[in-house]
């Protein structure tokens, strides 16, 4: 591809496709060329952003405009629709979690691109999150010790979800399990290891959300038996973000947004110490990576499999409730 930017196209340019759209604007080797979302003004805002064009469809945009790479940020049940064909053109794909509504659609996209030799990205922005690639380190150089346990709350209050398409369960594949608990599964499978069983409880706090759960729990574990707790909520008066890992040797503590520092200690250490968080933010570095993936720089740390991962298991949990 020699020394010329990476030219994508932008599906959905609404909340998370303009997060996605600005965090691109940091990465200096590629452009956003091209968007196109349902609602032409939204569109034309976003392209007016960054200087690229307008189009009508996805059918249109990988018929007119020369891209290398799409980024899928529409809502999950269009996902598939949106990939099939951009793959076909040979494209690479970066797609927003989940990957898809439901395990078939997200298997198909894993084995059209796995056919067709491109790069499919999962948008799990937390892998890239500053404390969790220290988390990370930590966990892998052994200052921890054996992971033993895996706690993540992802939880606090949700205004209007009701009136959006994150309630509508043919839209979404589900509720808050599926929208939030993915990244907690994707973390879980990062830090500590595949899943092998769950096991979940749900409920619906406020009857006006449709058929899908607002607040979730689920239990997981590995084959040998590390366990995990996952807990999000849409409908908690206040939020509290956080992940915990302990293990034989130490423990680590990442709290999100502001006010709130990350902190690790091990049993050589006396006090807690902070965790050095080093790295950009973590939209802009997941989109750095996909990015650098796509230009033959480094291999995909986050597939379109960890992708179809986090929606089956989802979707045990779920079954799991009898």
């Amino acid at each position: 591809m020699s020394n010329r930017k990476l030219r994508v196209g932008l599906i959905g340019a609404g909340g998370i496709g303009r997060t996605h759209l600005s965090s691109y604007e940091r990465v200096r080797e590629a452009q956003i060329v091209a968007v196109t979302d349902i609602n032409e003004e939204v569109a034309r805002a976003a392209a007016q952003q960054v200087g690229a064009e307008v189009f009508r469809s996805v059918e249109q945009m990988l018929e007119r405009s020369e891209l290398d790479a799409v980024d899928i940020c529409t809502p999950p049940v269009t996902h598939l629709d949106a990939a099939l064909p951009a793959i076909e053109k040979g494209l690479h794909v970066l797609c927003e979690k989940p990957l898809a509504h439901h395990p078939d659609a997200a298997r198909k996209m894993v084995q059209a691109a796995d056919a067709k030799g491109v790069k499919l990205m999962t948008a799990f922005c937390h892998r890239f999150h500053p404390p969790i690639v220290a988390l990370k380190r930590l966990i892998d150089a052994g200052e921890l010790g054996e992971v033993v346990m895996f706690r993540n709350r992802f939880a606090g209050p949700f205004k209007g979800v009701e009136e959006r398409w994150f309630s509508d369960k043919e839209v979404a594949g589900g509720g808050v399990l599926m929208d939030t608990s993915v990244h907690s599964i994707d973390l879980f499978r990062f830090l500590v290891g595949e899943v092998a069983r769950v096991q979940a409880v749900t409920r619906q706090t406020n009857p006006a959300i449709g058929e899908v759960e607002d607040t979730a729990i689920a239990l997981l574990s590995s084959s040998d038996k590390r366990m995990g707790v996952v807990e999000a909520s849409w409908v908690l008066a206040a939020g509290f973000n956080v992940v915990e890992v302990y293990g034989t040797e130490g423990a680590a503590m990442v709290h999100y947004w502001d006010g709130f520092k990350s902190r690790y200690k091990t049993n050589k250490m006396d006090d807690w110490q902070l965790l050095e968080e080093v790295g950009p933010d973590r939209f802009v570095g997941e989109i750095q990576h996909f990015v650098d993936a796509c230009l033959g720089r480094t291999e995909l740390q986050v597939t379109g499999y960890d992708g179809l991962r986090a929606v089956e298991i989802v979707y045990e949990a779920y079954a799991s409730q009898g």
